[in-house]
């Protein structure tokens, strides 16, 4: 036979209870005020370290590519499904079609191929010298942004501690 067990809440339940509400409320807005500071910071310095690659055969032309692809690097804030959360994502994008793939081209070992100054009878391979000025940038900025997470979470810990 089933045993039952009876449990009594203290009167310490409903203020927990309350907290356990509110940081539900608020803990999408902490996250947000913390992400978007490292968050825009690291795509700036992807927009910087753009500008340092070199692509096979040393900097010689000077066409204005590496500019428009910092140029291109930007946050984009969504929704989520968190109630009052955000997204954040840092993308590239460009503004002539035919050059959508010279971003992940720069930041891959592999480069892109492409029509020589134009020519679609001549196509060639560029290559970065040292791929990944964005794929690492953005990586190497993690430790600043699950900080700021971790400071957002202690909040709402604290907060539902100092209820109890």
């Amino acid at each position: 036979m089933p045993t039952r067990v009876w449990v009594t809440f203290g009167p310490e339940w409903p203020a927990t209870v309350a907290a356990l509400r509110v940081a539900d409320e608020r803990l999408p807005n902490w996250i947000n005020d913390v992400m978007e500071a490292p968050v825009r910071a690291a795509a700036m310095r992807a927009q910087a370290a753009v500008m340092r690659v070199d692509v096979q055969g040393g900097p010689t032309h000077s066409t204005g590519m590496r500019a428009r692809v910092a140029a291109g690097v930007g946050v984009r804030v969504g929704p989520t499904r968190m109630r009052n959360g955000s997204s954040f994502r840092i993308n590239t994008t460009m503004r002539e079609q035919d050059e959508v793939i010279i971003p992940r081209g720069l930041d891959r070992a592999a480069g892109w191929r492409h029509p020589l100054w134009g020519n679609k009878n001549h196509w060639y391979v560029s290559r970065p010298t040292r791929p990944g000025w964005f794929t690492d940038t953005i990586a190497d900025s993690g430790d600043e942004i699950e900080e700021g997470i971790t400071r957002a979470l202690e909040r709402a810990a604290s907060l539902i501690d100092s209820a109890s």
